[in-house]
This record gives structure tokens, C-alpha cells and sequence, in this order.
């Protein structure tokens, strides 16, 4: 079952803009450039794509519970990395979304409500019960 039609008690956005000479995690891993951190993700047991598009891929870790989604670097659209990981907190399950995203603060701010939206749309059908 994909992780994004668990029933989610809130969702906690957090966004996370690259710093030039800082090393940065997501989700307990390295954030490497695009190739190598779908290589990485792809290799890892338990993870596979459940769509994949002209400018995006989807992974999920079934053993960690983390749902990836990744935007293809192309023409102006930067890269970028988002990773939402179910955990329980305080009786209820919430899913915590962090992003990393190689680009301008417009193109990053866009692509990241694009996801955003894209998730509340999916997940519509859970809230109404």
C-alpha cells in the first residue's frame, strides 16, 4: 500500500533551501547529486519506484516508511529532493516532509506547492471519513 494514503493526523512541512558549503540529510541520508541519489535510493532493499514521469520519480521505502519524490533537473526546473516519512507522535500518525531543492527560490518554491498540492489531492478521499 503506498504511503501516501495513510491517515495522517497532521503534516508537518518543512523546507530546507541548499547551502553552498554545507553537507545536507534527508531523511538520514546524504544529499549527493540527482543520479547518484536515485541510484542509491534504487539499490537500498525494501524501495521501489511507484511512478515515474518526464520530470519526476517516486520511491518508497517500505521498511522505513518513507515516501521520495524526486524532480528531474531540466532546462530552468531545478533538482530537488522531498521526503515524507510516516512516524507516530503524540497517538497519531503524521507524516514530516523535508525538501532539498538545488535551485532559485522561485523555481524551488513552485515545484515544492506543486508536490504540495499533488499530496492534498490524493489524500482528500482520507480526511472526509
Amino acid at each position: 500500500m503506498p504511503l501516501f494514503r495513510y491517515r495522517t493526523g497532521a503534516i508537518i512541512l518543512a523546507c530546507m533551501l541548499p547551502c553552498a558549503a554545507e553537507a545536507r540529510q534527508l531523511c538520514g541520508r546524504d544529499v549527493v547529486p540527482f543520479a547518484e541519489m536515485i541510484a542509491g535510493l534504487r539499490a537500498q532493499p525494501g524501495t521501489q519506484v511507484t511512478r515515474e514521469t518526464a520530470s519526476l520519480i517516486e520511491l518508497q521505502d517500505s521498511q522505513q516508511l518513507i515516501l521520495w519524490t524526486m524532480a528531474k533537473p531540466a532546462g530552468n526546473r531545478p533538482a530537488a529532493y522531498i521526503c515524507r516519512k510516516v512516524v507516530q507522535e503524540d497517538g497519531q500518525v503524521k507524516i514530516l516532509m523535508t525538501a532539498e531543492c538545488v535551485g532559485s527560490t522561485p523555481g524551488c518554491d513552485g515545484l515544492i506547492a506543486r508536490v504540495l498540492a499533488e499530496q492534498h489531492k490524493a489524500t482528500a478521499p482520507l480526511r472526509q471519513r
